[in-house]
């Protein structure tokens, strides 16, 4: 072996143990498939020059030991393929065509052919893996291919189907092993550089699908969990509902008791009866809002403050609260909601925390009006009042929280969080403003609704 081409060996193994050195080390920290396969491609660069260093003579010998070139190769090839979501042929088909290959050699060997008959089955077959990859890039996903893509494919690949050519046609002429090899290192060297790429392109996409799976079993398992529990809460507020009725009904036959203490103790039993009341109400009306397909049809304001006064003519006049009920709406405008869940879900939410932190003796003023194409629905008390703490988390269900009435009435802090969530269902929106201030204190709700022609038509919304 010549001094010069001695030394270029020399010079290549050690570049190729670092690499291979490199990526055992990633593959032994990350324990990632893709670092092993770097480090094994690597190892088998080293196993070819080694091999080919040492057959520097004899015809059949020099053509068929270029065969070990296709173990690097097709790994380097696999990585561009993988990047399309293609698969190269089999080993097992290469592996074939690497023994007809050889076996073709030695049968041109014994005819007593030139070499480059000889080692051009050979050369071919190594350089088919090379072949696939730039068919693919350039045919196949033409329209796909990224510049790091054609850039393997055009330059390393096909520098590495000319340096194979080469190796056929002028292996044997004297000096010409020099340029050969050195051309090879120099591709090698080439693809140690973008073959990492594709190794990040390859792990960052393993990563995402591993991650992506993750978050479908996860988000499986949670709507799972959230039905089961959906069902289950259905269940017990069903249950409860029944038997709640069945104390209210016990309770106010207690009410008309002759002994006093039986009276009042049916009083405070009622508050409590009427509290759990209220939860299973809005647990049930929740759980009624994600379900339900809502239709929508006009409403006339004063047909609302009607039913309103019926509500809430008797709660009002047992606390000795004053319930003022102003309507500036003309007849012709109407709100679009469902009648039900408005006057029940909106407006006696609203109401009745009103009147909840209402003094004795004060006053609730429920003022509708109509600007700029919208209806006001301005319910103001001149109750307690509400830092802007509890303002800020009163339409929220995660920050929703309950406080006791001026005459200990108890709420479940889903009330306004509903209030908010049909609001929005109607095409509206819904505001709050309070005070503390001892001179002004109380709360301000606001909703606005669109106004419509009394003779607009139904329209069903999910």
């Amino acid at each position: 072996m010549p001094k010069e081409l001695f030394i270029l060996f020399g010079f290549f193994a050690v570049f190729v143990f670092i690499n291979f050195a490199i990526y055992l080390l990633l593959h032994n920290r990350m324990k990632e498939r893709i670092f092993r396969e770097l480090a094994i491609y690597w190892l088998l660069v080293l196993f070819v020059f080694l091999v080919e260093g040492a057959f520097q003579s004899g015809n059949y010998n020099l053509s068929a030991v270029f065969i070990v070139n296709i173990f690097p190769i097709y790994i380097m090839a696999r990585f561009l393929m993988r990047s399309y979501g293609l698969q190269l042929i089999s080993i097992k088909k290469y592996f074939i065509f690497s023994i007809i290959s050889l076996v073709l050699a030695k049968i041109n060997y014994e005819l007593g052919m030139p070499f480059i008959v000889l080692s051009m089955p050979v050369v071919l077959v190594a350089s088919l893996p090379l072949l696939e990859g730039i068919y693919a890039t350039f045919i196949t996903k033409r329209h796909e291919a990224s510049f790091i893509q054609k850039f393997m494919a055009g330059f390393v690949f096909s520098y590495g189907v000319i340096c194979s050519l080469h190796y056929a046609v002028r292996r044997l002429v004297p000096g010409a092993e020099l340029i050969g090899f050195g051309s090879a290192f120099l591709n090698y060297i080439i693809a140690s550089i973008v073959l990492p790429v594709f190794a990040i392109q390859e792990l960052n996409k393993e990563k995402t699908e591993k991650l992506e799976h993750l978050v479908k079993e996860r988000t499986s398992e949670l709507l799972s969990s959230k039905i089961q529990k959906e069902k289950l809460l259905r269940v017990v507020v069903h249950d409860i509902s029944n038997a709640l009725q069945v104390l209210i009904l016990q309770t106010n036959r207690l009410a008309n008791s002759d002994d006093s203490k039986v009276v009042e103790a049916s009083g405070r039993l009622m508050k409590n009866l009427d509290a759990i009341s209220d939860i299973t109400r809005h647990v049930r009306e929740l759980e009624y809002s994600k379900s339900r397909k809502i239709t929508l049809k006009p409403l006339d304001v004063e047909e609302c403050f009607t039913d309103i006064k019926d509500l809430f003519f008797e709660r009002f006049e047992l606390k000795n609260v004053t319930l003022t009920l102003i309507n500036k709406v003309s007849k012709d405008s109407v709100i679009k909601v469902d009648r039900v869940t408005f006057i029940h879900s909106v407006a006696a939410n609203i109401i009745s925390n009103a009147l909840k932190f209402s003094y004795p003796g004060s006053e609730v003023v429920v003022t509708a009006y109509e600007d700029t194409g919208l209806i006001y629905l301005d319910v103001q008390d001149f109750g307690v009042g509400m830092d802007e703490h509890g303002l800020s988390g009163l339409f929220e269900f995660d920050k929703s929280f309950t406080t006791t009435g001026t005459n200990g009435e108890r709420g479940t802090g889903f009330g306004m969080p509903l209030v908010k969530n049909y609001t929005e269902i109607f095409g509206g929106k819904v505001q709050a403003y309070s005070s503390q201030n001892k001179e002004a204190s109380g709360t301000r709700i606001l909703v606005s609704l669109p106004a419509v022609n009394s003779i607009d038509q139904a329209t069903s919304l999910n």
